[in-house]
């Protein structure tokens, strides 16, 4: 199928200045021949019948003339098949034509920090950065970009932070290939990663220039020895010749961090590794003298001894999740990140960028695939702006929370952007409403203000309404995202300090108990808007939409839990007796109390060595029974308002006998306090015994 990539070979074919004469080398043990074309100041050098083998992932390699040349204008661009080094080697030794002869001695330089390595991949080209520096990256993204390539058709393949900066502050973030986590996708990049050389050999090819060899694929060569002997010479060469004289084999070729051109995948310990490495390169010299038998002898041996030197067994397997999830990290750079313990892929905080928008000198410049969702949240920032404020840049996400919905499906997104006017940039969350119709997002809307309006610390939310074909009309709301961390997930180190002794830090009891608290103040905002939710936990409590903030304490000197808010609107006014009763009420305390309990327990247990469960427990009793008087008094000194609300629902929702039976029930909590905050320490210290 003809793509992008087939259309531009084409036209520079057809319509740049073909040089006189071909250039032909031996490289990777074969005969290859270069075509080149002048475009103006660029020359592009193409493999023959390259442009009949795109499908492999052909290597693309381009790199300034100057680099090769001083005071040269223009670049390089070559299309090879194999690896990148195929032509660049030779292009380096002045094998091409004259464009440059570089010593032995700066080839290495000119190759990792100059040359900027590519693949093309379907219809687009996936640029890796490597060591190259981003502006000499971002420079090539521009040229591709004005030679016609679309904005869709150029891939950053490298996470590198310097990336990410540098496409986030175009608003082109999406631009960078998204790292995935679920088992489909995975195994949809890892097919993608196939590769060849010159041999039938397949690799996982990643973004360093590495080849990957499996197990698997390395004992395939064995029963081909008899099925095909010179394809399985082939192999073996591919594996133990140099690819250019004077060369080092590719198992042995250093690529990046330790790696070679070619790696033999799953072998962490280096004698083992190193031992097979030999016993390839012996197969690789007798080759030549061996008979099929032999040959098979001798590279089932190799194989036997590759999977007993595996570091787990089931790295032999090409479809475990341990292979799967070991080679995604292996081809997305990540491994380089952290330990080579640490295999299971990373979640990038289970956001991905999707095509947005970028501004020129404040102008919005659409992108092609932007969606009309995200069209939509784009307007409602551009909304937010002053007279005189302009936007800098925007980024749109989708949170992937669900593995089984497809990119661009997900009921949230996040918007991240930056104007003229604010040194931070800002970020909202944006959801679609868990049920469709305007009468439902009303009712949603009016309980958030309501309660806000009251004192409890729910977010801001902003309803968006957008066409749809089918509904009518599609709703969602857009709110702040809550700096700080979920009362389920605070990281501990927020509870440590430093001792002042050679970098130790040592645990600290009073954030421990002021976060206890913070908790006890969002255990009484739940209450008091009877957020629940019928089935399993139908409390809706410390599950990640209480959002403690931390901030700077004068009298600690250091961080501190300073205040929560609540995130989400989900079960309020769900309690489902709405009868005035104090039998309804003991109902209600008891089982309010029983989570409450919970959640002080398991505070306890994660900081047991630092704090008692007594004093978690006062410290959180304390946080609710403040939060309840400061509600209690809003109400009490504004009855009036509160009790004459009606925002004129659908009977349907029943908000207005809801709302007075919440309000009645706050006047019960802060009456009952004492009892509550009994029935918390019972249930905290049954929970904390393991009853």
């Amino acid at each position: 199928m003809r793509n992008f990539a087939h259309v531009f070979i084409s036209r520079v074919r057809r319509q740049a200045k073909r040089k006189t004469q071909c250039a032909t080398i031996v490289s990777g043990g074969r005969e290859r021949t270069f075509i080149g074309y002048d475009w103006g100041d660029d020359t592009f050098i193409f493999e023959r019948d390259v442009w009949l083998r795109l499908d492999d992932h052909a290597p693309v390699v381009i790199l300034r003339k100057a680099s090769l040349i001083e005071g040269r204008a223009g670049r390089i661009m070559t299309v090879t098949s194999g690896s990148h080094s195929v032509a660049a080697i030779p292009l380096l030794k002045g094998l091409l034509w004259d464009l440059g002869r570089i010593p032995d001695k700066r080839r290495g330089e000119v190759m990792t920090k100059s040359a900027v390595c590519a693949n093309i991949v379907g219809d687009r080209i996936e640029i890796s950065q490597r060591d190259v520096p981003i502006d000499e990256v971002i420079a090539t993204d521009e040229w591709l970009r004005g030679l016609g390539w679309p904005l869709t058709g150029v891939v950053i393949a490298e996470r590198t932070d310097s990336a990410i900066e540098r496409y986030r502050r175009l608003g082109q973030e999406w631009r960078i290939k998204p790292l995935v986590w679920t088992r489909a996708e995975m195994d949809f990049a890892l097919a993608a990663s196939r590769t060849h050389i010159h041999s039938r050999l397949t690799y996982h090819h990643n973004v360093k220039g590495v080849h990957f060899l499996p197990y698997s694929d390395f004992a395939a060569i064995a029963p081909m020895c008899h099925e095909d002997f010179e394809a399985a010479k082939a192999c073996i060469a591919e594996l133990a010749s140099p690819l250019e004289v004077g060369e080092a084999p590719a198992l042995l070729d250093q690529k990046f961090h330790g790696h070679h051109e070619i790696e033999l995948f799953g072998i962490r310990d280096p004698d083992a590794h190193d031992r097979l490495v030999e016993m390839v390169l012996a197969i690789g010299r007798d080759m030549p003298s061996l008979t099929p038998d032999e040959a098979a002898d001798r590279i089932s041996a190799a194989a036997a001894f590759f999977k007993s030197s595996l570091s787990f067994p089931d790295l032999a397997d090409n479809s475990s999740d341990l292979f799967v999830g070991s080679m995604y990290k292996h081809l997305t750079g990540e491994i380089y990140h952290g330990t080579q313990d640490q295999i299971v892929p990373a979640f990038d905080d289970r956001r991905t960028a999707l095509p947005g928008v970028t501004y020129v000198g404040g102008r919005p410049d659409l992108h092609p695939l932007a969606d009309d969702r995200t069209r939509a949240i784009i307007d409602y920032a551009a909304s937010l702006l002053s007279h005189g404020e302009e936007m800098e840049y925007v980024n749109v996400y989708e949170l992937r929370l669900d593995d089984a919905i497809p990119l661009g499906k997900g009921p949230t997104r996040e918007i991240e952007f930056k104007t003229t006017r604010r040194p931070i940039p800002i970020r909202l969350l944006e959801k679609s409403l868990a049920r469709q119709g305007v009468e439902y997002a009303s009712y949603m809307l009016a309980r958030v203000q309501a309660f806000q309006a009251l004192g409890v610390p729910f977010v801001d939310h902003h309803l968006l309404s957008r066409p749809n074909r089918s509904a009518g009309a599609t709703f969602y709301f857009i709110r702040a995202r809550c700096p700080g961390y979920a009362l389920n997930n605070i990281s501990y180190n927020r509870f440590q300090r430093p001792t002042g002794e050679g970098g130790l830090f040592e645990d600290f009891p009073e954030a421990i108990l002021m976060a206890a608290a913070q908790a006890g103040r969002a255990a009484a905002f739940s209450l008091i808007a009877k957020k629940y939710f019928p089935g399993r936990d139908p409390v809706r409590f410390n599950q990640g939409k209480e959002i403690v903030e931390f901030g700077y304490d004068l009298a600690y000197r250091c961080e501190m839990p300073v205040d929560v808010r609540i995130c989400s609107i989900r079960g309020s006014l769900g309690w489902p007796c709405i009868d005035k009763t104090q039998e309804n009420m003991e109902v209600c305390f008891d089982t309010y109390s029983e989570a409450f309990g919970a959640t002080v327990a398991a505070i306890w247990r994660k900081h047991a060595a630092a704090v008692t469960l007594d004093d978690v427990i006062s410290r959180f009793n304390e946080g609710f029974a403040s939060a309840t008087r400061i509600i209690y008094w809003n109400h009490a000194t504004q009855r009036e308002p509160f009790d004459q609300f009606d925002p004129h629902l659908r009977p349907m929702f029943q908000f207005t006998q809801k709302w007075h039976f919440a309000l009645w029930a706050l006047d019960e909590q802060y009456a009952g306090l004492d009892r509550i905050q009994s029935l918390i320490a019972s249930y905290a210290r049954n929970a904390a015994a393991g009853a």
